[in-house]
C-alpha cells in the first residue's frame, strides 16, 4: 500500500511505499521526500516512486521473494513482449500466485510446493492453465536472469494441469427452432446493431472480428469476408486493430441477402464520411494507415467491444428473449450448422479453431436429438411389417 504525507502545504511531501514484512516480522518501507505544488502532483510522483521501487526490489539481494521478482518480470518481460490484452488477462491469475507464493524466496520454492498448490487449486479449477504458464515463465526468466540455477528450477517436475473439457450447454446458444424468431426480433435493433449481430450469428465471428471489418476484406461478388483482424481494447494501448494469428485467418461466406444489406450500410458510411468533412477523425490500422471501419461512429471512431455486449444485453432483456450472450451467437452458428449436417471440419474452419479437437469438444454433444432421429430410422426398419413377411 502506498501513501504520502504533507510536510509543507502545497510544497513538500513524504512518499511511503509499503512492502510488507521481512522474515523477522519487521515492516519493509521505502520513503522519499519530494517538492511539488499540490496533492495531485504528489499522487503522480507517488505512483512513479512505487513503480521504481517495485522494479528494483530484487536488486537488494540475490534471493528475492516471488512477489519482488514478479514485479521485475512484469516490467522487463510481460509489459514489453506480451500483447497488452494477454498481459491484462494474466493479472487475476497472478494475484492468486502472489497470495500463495508472494513472500516465499525464489530459491526456496520447491517442486512439491507448486504441485501441492495445483492440487488444491483443482477443486475450483480456476485458470489452471494460465497459472501454470505464468509460473513457468516467471521461473524461466529467473534462470535467464541468474536468480536461480537452471537445475534448481522447480517447474521442471510439475506437470501441466488439465482443464476440464469445455462443452457448450443448451442454455448458451439458440437452437435451429429458436433462430427464426430471433431474427424477427432483431429487426427492432438499429441497423448497425442488426448487422453486427447477424454477422456473428451467420458467420460465427467474434465481436472483435466484426468490429474490425473494413471494405478491403470484403468480396462483394462472392459474398465472402476475409477475417484477418480483430479490434481489441486494453488499458495500456486503448483501441487498436490486431492481425489474427495465421491459423485464425479465414474466409467466411455469407447469404447474398445479408451481404446486400451490408453493402447498402457501407455506402451510407461513405456518404457520412463525405458529409462530415474535416470533422471526420477516422482510425488507423496496425501499420498506422488510415482505414474505414464499417462499424464506427459519426467521426469514424470504432465502437468499443464492450458496447456490443451492452446493446445485446439490453436487447435480450427488453425483448424477454432467451438469455444468450453475444458470444453465444457464435455457438448458435456452430450448433445450427451441425443440426443441418455440415461437416465438423467445415465448422472448424468457419470458427477459426486451430485444432478440430476444440470444435469436437465444444459441440459434438449438442445434436443429441439428431442422434435420436438416426435411432428412430433404424426402429422403422425393425418394426416394418414387411420385414416379418420375409
Amino acid at each position: 500500500m502506498s501513501s504520502f504525507k504533507e510536510l509543507v502545504p502545497n510544497k513538500k511531501y513524504r512518499l511511503y511505499v509499503e512492502l510488507g514484512y521481512d522474515a523477522s516480522g519487521t515492516r519493509i518501507r521505502k520513503t522519499k521526500i519530494v517538492e511539488c505544488s499540490g496533492k495531485r502532483k504528489a499522487a503522480e510522483l507517488l505512483r512513479e516512486f512505487e513503480n521504481e521501487v517495485k522494479e528494483n526490489l530484487h536488486l537488494d539481494n540475490d534471493n528475492p521473494t516471488f512477489k519482488e521478482f514478479s514485479y521485475r518480470w512484469e516490467k522487463n518481460y510481460a509489459d514489453n513482449e506480451l500483447e497488452a490484452t494477454t498481459s491484462e488477462n494474466y493479472s487475476y491469475p497472478m494475484k492468486s500466485l502472489m497470495n500463495h507464493f508472494g513472500n516465499s524466496r525464489m530459491k526456496e520454492i520447491t517442486t512439491f510446493q507448486i504441485v501441492r498448490y495445483f492440487t488444491k487449486e483443482k477443486v475450483g479449477n480456476s485458470n489452471l492453465e494460465k497459472k501454470y504458464n505464468l509460473l513457468k515463465s516467471v521461473f524461466k526468466h529467473a534462470v535467464l536472469w541468474k536468480i536461480i540455477d537452471e537445475r534448481n528450477n522447480p517447474m521442471y517436475g510439475v506437470q501441466k494441469p488439465k482443464n476440464k473439457r469445455m462443452k457448450v450447454e443448451t442454455n448458451q446458444f439458440f437452437d435451429k427452432n429458436e433462430i427464426p424468431a430471433l431474427f424477427k426480433s432483431m429487426e427492432n435493433l438499429l441497423e448497425h446493431q442488426y448487422l453486427i449481430a447477424a454477422l456473428a450469428l451467420l458467420g460465427g465471428l467474434r465481436r472483435g472480428e466484426v468490429l474490425a471489418l473494413t471494405p478491403e476484406v470484403i468480396n462483394w461478388e462472392t459474398n465472402q469476408i476475409h477475417v484477418k483482424r480483430s479490434l481489441q481494447n486494453s488499458k495500456k494501448l486503448g483501441l487498436r486493430l490486431k492481425s489474427t494469428k495465421t491459423d485464425d485467418d479465414r474466409y467466411v461466406t455469407y447469404p447474398k441477402s445479408l451481404m446486400d444489406r451490408l453493402k447498402q450500410f457501407y455506402e451510407g458510411q461513405l456518404l457520412l464520411k463525405s458529409e462530415m468533412g474535416n470533422l471526420w477523425e477516422g482510425f488507423k490500422d496496425e501499420k498506422d494507415k488510415d482505414v474505414l471501419l464499417l462499424f464506427s461512429n459519426e467521426y469514424g471512431k470504432p465502437y468499443r467491444p464492450d458496447s456490443v455486449t451492452q446493446f445485446w444485453d439490453r436487447f435480450i432483456k427488453r425483448g424477454k428473449i432467451k438469455a444468450v450472450s453475444f458470444h453465444g451467437l457464435r455457438h448458435s452458428s456452430a450448433s445450427y450448422l451441425l443440426s443441418e449436417g455440415v461437416n465438423m471440419k467445415v465448422i472448424q474452419k468457419r470458427l477459426g479453431h486451430k485444432d478440430i479437437k476444440t470444435t469436437l469438444n465444444m459441440y459434438s454433444h449438442i445434436n443429441e436429438d439428431d442422434d435420436k432421429d438416426a435411432s428412430n430410422t433404424f426402429d422403422k426398419l425393425f418394426n416394418d411389417p414387411k420385414n416379418d413377411e420375409n
